[in-house]
């Protein structure tokens, strides 16, 4: 782990999560959002005072992202819900899919325009009937199908390139994105990360241009060169179930993971915790919304 300065330790008195996914740091608020999917719980961190709160939101909160209006974009099982992050209030719905009652809302990001790009994926994670959509203000429309789970997303510094996870395929899809008008223009190549152990989920991006990928049941994020693909370095974890990544802290060098608890296991571990690492590397703010 040439690039940490420390072992990653868990965040202290922050809740933890049955399946905690898609870490977000607000620089302006100083605060760390996480979503529980299967304990409909949203989750915060004020890092300055260690201080957590919930809201609860469901069913099946996949991903949070910050609106330009400072309340809370949301996925659930097959909505996309404004929310206001001091009671939890479902203020309106933004937009919602038909995919039937085997498939639901997984990770999400607000691109560099504002729009979000949003995955759906099938619950027995078998099937390739999830999809990818984009939201903005003329709707909601799909970008991709065939998708089995729909996980990791991240945007080149530019917006001309994005990173994209289905999960079971096991490896990163790289896109030509069209950040004018919010669309795929091509696969570019791909990121195989099959040798490694577990299965690719969460995503963020450095400020070197650098993907950041947790492997869901691999116990470990890989840091990853966007030129060749090559895996340059990697966190380990001691909880097997990592999902997700963000950079935060003061000076966005504070790598914040989230994992899922080992529900094959009778007694309490680290495993479901939030994990934070110090880091020589800075990392990037996550776009805000615009609707």
């Amino acid at each position: 782990m040439a690039s940490g300065l420390s072992k990653p330790v868990i965040l202290s008195n922050a809740p933890r999560s049955i399946l905690g996914e898609g870490p977000i740091w607000l620089p302006d608020t100083g605060v760390l959002y996480w979503v529980d999917i299967l304990g409909d719980r949203v989750h915060s961190y004020r890092l300055s005072s260690g201080v957590a709160e919930s809201i609860k939101v469901g069913p099946y909160p996949s991903c949070v992202m910050p609106n330009d209006d400072g309340n809370l974009v949301v996925t659930v099982k097959d909505r996309v819900i404004l929310v206001n992050p001091r009671d939890g209030s479902v203020i309106r719905t933004l937009a919602t899919v038909n995919e039937g009652a085997g498939n639901r809302f997984n990770d999400c990001k607000c691109d560099p325009m504002g729009r979000l790009v949003a995955g759906t994926m099938d619950m027995g994670e078998r099937n390739p009937t999830g999809s990818l959509y984009i939201l903005d203000s003329a709707g909601l429309r799909k970008i991709l199908g065939s998708v089995t789970i729909s996980n990791g997303i991240a945007w080149s510094g530019d917006g001309s390139v994005m990173y994209y996870i289905d999960s079971p395929t096991r490896r990163v899809t790289v896109f030509k994105y069209s950040k004018g008008e919010g669309a795929l223009d091509g696969v570019i190549g791909y990121f195989d990360l099959s040798s490694f152990p577990g299965v690719p989920d969460g995503m963020t991006i450095d400020s070197e241009g650098y993907p950041w990928v947790a492997l869901y049941g691999g116990g470990r994020v890989l840091r990853i060169n966007p030129v060749n693909g090559n895996v340059v370095d990697q966190v380990e974890l001691p909880a097997q179930f990592t999902t997700s990544c963000t950079f935060g802290g003061v000076d966005l060098k504070t790598l914040f993971i989230t994992t899922a608890t080992d529900r094959s296991r009778q007694t309490s571990g680290p495993d479901g915790y939030v994990f934070s690492l110090n880091l020589n590397i800075k990392g990037t703010v996550v776009n805000k919304c615009r609707f």
